[in-house]
């Protein structure tokens, strides 16, 4: 079950609630409340985890604030649809490492310093 829910909780829109929920009203529908409440409040630790823990360690593993993420995200998918959620962060990282290399190099430096 944990495999499936892995894999629905990947596609987009959908989420870990979409299997989770129904399981936990069949459940206490069938008698075995302890189970459905059980499945619930595994369903709000794993929710409030991912929205404390997740902008964090993307951020940290990419290198780019989880803002910028979301904006990146945001405008990717106004302009292209879809499949801008996921070309708008990676569009992120490549200016933010094209400019972190010219910034290394010193051009912003001898463009702003011309007199």
């Amino acid at each position: 079950m944990a495999l499936f829910i892995g894999f629905v909780d990947a596609l987009p829109i959908l989420g870990s609630g979409t299997v989770m929920v129904p399981w936990a009203i069949l459940c206490a529908i069938n008698g075995d409340l302890n189970l459905g409440i059980a499945i619930i409040v595994l369903l709000i630790i794993m929710s409030v985890a991912r929205q404390i823990l997740e902008p964090k360690l993307v951020s940290k593993n990419i290198g780019v604030h989880p803002i910028f993420t979301l904006i990146a995200m945001y405008t990717g998918f106004k302009v292209i649809g879809i499949m801008g959620l996921l070309i708008g962060p990676i569009v992120l990282i490549i200016f933010k490492n094209i400019f972190a290399s010219l910034i290394d190099q010193g051009v912003f430096k001898t463009i702003f310093d011309r007199k």
